[in-house]
């Protein structure tokens, strides 16, 4: 079936062009995912940028005032179609995907025949290759670079009733919704973080020593790739009629916007079907990379962080612990958008597949064949290209509030955060996180969280790895629990090299 094989080659470079293009909080490093994946108050160094740059004024764990990060990477997925509970119910026991088997995995799965949700995926990856920051007295610096591709998918509960039933017409004897879409951005930033200290004061009830920082981190945004998929259709399979073996009507429109080269390679295809309907679409499509590095707009992190000695509040004077310091921030981040401007076009179709299989004396591997001839048919592939306008892609902005204290070796902290907009794991459903670290010998983190709220289910975190004066190697990863309909989450984030100095 070649042109169904377009038709999901299409479908997986909307999904995969960013890739191949190299908490609530979007960005995580190893110690704040190990710790739920917050961060507002306490993220320092060049990960302030993204998370509260502000956060670049604080000195924790007596580090030098210098440090240079190399590949630091993270990545999260999750949503209802990585719901873990369901998969390890039904397929890791060895059964038998049938009957009330089949039938009640659908349901756990997607809800009922009768519900119309889509279920989602999305997924964040983010790279920074090289990173640089320096705090002074009195204001603090920094440099990162970061790559970024960002994805949500949604698919309907027909989408896998084809999988698992095929050709069935019990299953498939009215029009049944078959539907996906994706959106699929990839991207580069390149942040300038500035902070200073702009207020001290000494006493302050039982707080000492209070300082209340201010930082901003607007970011340079340089587009990489985009493409939106949105694929609508019913599927029927009727029964038998006039002597044929079975009767397929697929009543579909598909919608892809996309831009640079990809768009160009589409009108090319477009104009080469106008001289001859059976040209190839591989024939006008390149290698995939679909890469277009171009200036696409400018966007903000900003934010405020206050921090204060609270070693004198009673129930808190005791020894055993240490120093307490509490620190408290909020910051909005990821504020604007991408956009992609060179040569945008709208990719589209809106037709009826129908097709009339053989009589039903013939042999079945024959009914296929004659199938996969039909599909060659043009039909799926009969696209229409576009200009259109002008895509823009709003970041995934969101407002955090966090507060942390520091006791000792023990430091515990809490996060909440509200999501401007739903695009990939970002959520308007607010976001609480909870976490803490114990450094053993003062150089050994171990830490842990939770995330409650969001873009999924309860999901548990735990990170470990050395975090020495000098240096930091560091690992974390996110533990889906209970999934139910909204799904579980995952994630894992490590360090890369982090050189102080």
């Amino acid at each position: 079936m070649k042109a169904s094989k377009y038709i999901l080659g299409t479908l997986l470079v909307s999904l995969f062009m960013g890739v191949s293009a190299n908490a609530q909080i979007q960005h995580f490093s190893s110690q704040s995912l190990g710790m739920g994946g917050g961060g507002t108050a306490y993220q320092d160094g060049y990960h302030a940028n993204f998370v509260n740059p502000a956060n670049l004024m604080l000195k924790r764990h007596r580090r030098p005032n210098t440090s240079v990060g190399l590949a630091n990477t993270g990545f999260r997925a999750g949503g209802g179609m990585v719901n873990i509970p369901v998969y390890n119910q039904y397929l890791t026991k060895g059964l038998t995907l049938d009957g009330e088997i089949r039938e009640n995995f659908l349901t756990d799965y997607f809800g009922s025949a009768n519900d119309t949700d889509l279920n989602d995926l999305s997924l964040t990856l983010d790279v920074i290759p090289f990173a640089f920051s320096n705090r002074g007295e009195k204001s603090a610096f920094s440099l990162a670079v970061r790559s970024r591709v960002l994805s949500k998918s949604n698919f309907s509960r027909g989408f896998l009733e084809l999988g698992l039933y095929g050709l069935n017409a019990d299953q498939f004897g009215s029009p049944t919704a078959v539907n996906f879409l994706t959106e699929t951005v990839a991207f580069g930033e390149v942040s300038i973080g500035y902070a200073r200290e702009i207020l001290k004061m000494d006493n302050l009830l039982f707080a000492k020593n209070i300082r209340v920082y201010a930082g901003v981190a607007p970011k340079i945004l340089i587009a990489a790739g985009y493409a939106n998929l949105n694929f609508e259709s019913t599927f029927q399979v009727n029964r038998a009629q006039s002597g044929a073996a079975v009767d397929i009507i697929h009543d579909f429109n598909y919608s892809l916007n996309t831009y640079g080269e990809l768009g160009t390679e589409f009108e090319n295809f477009e104009a080469a079907r106008a001289n001859d309907p059976n040209a190839p679409l591989d024939d006008y499509l390149g290698d995939g990379s679909y890469v277009s590095p171009a200036f696409a707009g400018i966007a903000w992190d900003f934010g405020g962080t206050a921090e204060m000695d609270i070693s004198g509040i009673p129930f808190l004077d005791m020894p055993i612990f240490g120093k307490k310091t509490l620190t408290v921030g909020i910051s909005f981040t990821d504020i604007g958008a991408v956009k992609f401007d060179d040569a945008p076009v709208r990719v589209f179709n809106d037709d009826v597949f129908q097709f009339s299989g053989a009589p039903s004396g013939e042999d079945v591997g024959d009914f296929y064949d004659n199938l996969a001839d039909s599909t060659i048919d043009p039909l799926y592939l009969g696209l229409s290209v576009e200009d259109a306008d002008e895509i823009r892609y709003a970041l995934p902005g969101s407002m955090n509030l966090g507060a942390h204290l520091q006791m000792g070796k023990l430091g515990a902290s809490i996060d909440y955060s509200a999501g401007f907009n739903g695009k990939a794991t970002n959520s308007q459903f607010s976001t609480l996180v909870l976490g803490a670290e114990y450094r053993f010998f003062n150089f050994l983190p171990l830490r842990v969280g939770v995330r409650n709220g969001g873009f999924t289910s309860r999901v548990y975190t735990a990170g470990f790895g050395l975090d020495l004066r000098f240096l930091e190697l560091t690992f974390a990863a996110a533990l889906p629990s209970k999934g139910d309909r909204n799904g579980s989450g995952m994630a894992s984030a490590f360090s890369g090299l982090n050189f102080r100095f």
